[in-house]
């Protein structure tokens, strides 16, 4: 084995780096070779770019070039370039006096020639030292290799994670920015949206206004067309038989004209704009209401007035029996004395209903009536065709097409806020504002016939 080493020359099969002989030999572009593990790891440790250890000429880092193994090009006799020092004291077994150069992969010991025939081994496969030593290195190397590029893969795992630490703070307060610039906009928007629904309210009252006008002034001029006839017929009246013959025919067919064309009361509606972003924001306090069912005769009452806002005021004499009249009162089973709740109630094309809340005494009475303190409430009545639509805390007439479907209810109890919404078209029915609770409510529903 010296006399092998004696052939070359040491530089020839030494790495620069390791001062050692090579393992896993790479030729870099220059023409100097290393230990690949030497050599990564010496280009791992210095700044960019990456230069030859000997030379310093600039190398790309993966520009390596197959080398021929130092034991092929140097040992013909394929003897190992690690076995080149002197036997050791451990190589040599303590039994008898010889060297070991079989390998027990079992015991992994070294054993000599006798000791592999021995009772503890002779049942045992064994290899020769440099045999099995070349596969272990060979098999080191493999998994160097797959360390390295798992280190690799790890280092621009942490470049990546560096890059995005060190740019972070800039991107979250970019993405700040972002957000901030962002909601100017939405409310821009809708400040433009509230400003052309509140123009064309405008507008569509102002020509309201002027059918009203209109229809009032049709109505005083046929008053005192009717009232002038009205005496004309009563001077006719008292006139001679021959005189009132010859007139009556004239007068008859005048006063029936102006009776066919009666002007009808106009009756004013606005439309419901759709308010953007309304029910997306309502949703978020949804709940789910149970309903309770609590039947009384005395609830009548209650029908009695929406008898008499069904009725005009020429009809208020109309006959009426409220025992024939078919609803159905229910109570919410939860009581609300805090914070904001939005539930949905399912109308359908029922003609009277009552939806919304109220005091939790006021739904426990027999006399309930729509002039009480601490109701708030949704009413929808039919009348000669025409459905209106009213609101209690006081009772007033709300001017709005009847929602059909699902009627969205909202309470904000801390702000004393009560809501009601067309589901359908996204869009705001009536609210109570500016309320005082101090009490339970309860959410009320009732169907009247259809």
């Amino acid at each position: 084995m010296s006399s092998a080493c004696r052939l070359c020359s040491p530089n020839e099969f030494t790495c620069s780096i390791c001062k050692g002989y090579f393992t896993d030999p790479v030729t870099i572009a220059c023409g100097h070779s290393f230990c690949a593990p030497c050599l990564c790891l010496w280009w791992e440790d210095t700044q960019a770019p990456t230069r030859c250890p000997v030379c310093r000429v600039v190398s790309l880092p993966m520009d390596f070039k197959s080398t021929i193994l130092a034991k092929q090009k140097l040992l013909p006799a394929g003897q190992s370039v690690f076995f080149q020092s002197p036997s050791s004291a451990e190589q040599i077994c303590k039994t008898h006096q010889i060297m070991k150069i079989f390998f027990c992969p079992v015991d992994k010991i070294l054993l000599c020639v006798l000791c592999c025939h021995s009772q503890d081994h002779v049942t045992h496969r064994h290899h020769p030292v440099q045999q099995i030593a070349d596969h272990y290195r060979e098999n080191i190397l493999k998994q160097m290799k797959s360390i390295w590029k798992s280190k690799q893969k790890n280092q621009k795992n942490l470049n990546k994670v560096t890059n995005i630490f060190r740019v972070w703070e800039g991107a979250l307060d970019l993405r700040m920015e972002m957000i901030r610039a962002e909601y100017p906009k939405v409310c821009q928007y809708l400040h433009e949206e509230m400003k052309s629904h509140l123009e064309r309210l405008a507008n569509e009252s102002m020509m309201i206004f002027q059918q009203l006008r209109r229809n009032r002034s049709s109505m005083v001029h046929i008053g005192k067309v009717l009232r002038r006839i009205y005496g004309e017929l009563k001077e006719l009246c008292c006139k001679a038989d021959v005189d009132l013959l010859q007139a009556v025919g004239l007068f008859l067919c005048r006063s029936q004209l102006v009776q066919l064309y009666m002007p009808k009361p106009v009756d004013p509606q606005l439309t419901a704009w759709t308010i953007t972003g309304m029910l997306e924001r309502l949703i978020n306090f949804r709940v789910y209401v149970t309903l309770e069912h609590r039947i009384s005769k005395y609830e009548a009452h209650l029908f009695e007035e929406l008898r008499q806002l069904q009725c005009s005021s020429d009809n208020q004499d109309t006959p009426h029996n409220s025992a024939s009249v078919e609803y159905t009162p229910s109570w919410g089973a939860q009581t609300f004395t805090s914070g904001k709740h939005y539930w949905e109630v399912d109308v359908g094309n029922s003609c009277h209903w009552i939806i919304g809340l109220c005091k939790e005494s006021w739904a426990r009475r027999k006399d309930m009536q729509l002039s009480s303190e601490g109701v708030f409430l949704l009413l929808c009545v039919k009348a000669d065709d025409h459905f209106s639509l009213f609101s209690t805390s006081p009772l007033i007439r709300q001017y709005i097409q009847r929602p059909q479907g699902w009627v969205g209810v909202f309470l904000d109890y801390e702000c004393g806020i009560v809501s009601f919404v067309d589901v359908a078209k996204s869009s705001l029915i009536c609210n109570f504002l500016s309320c005082t609770f101090s009490f339970p409510l309860r959410p009320f529903i009732c169907y009247g016939p259809k």
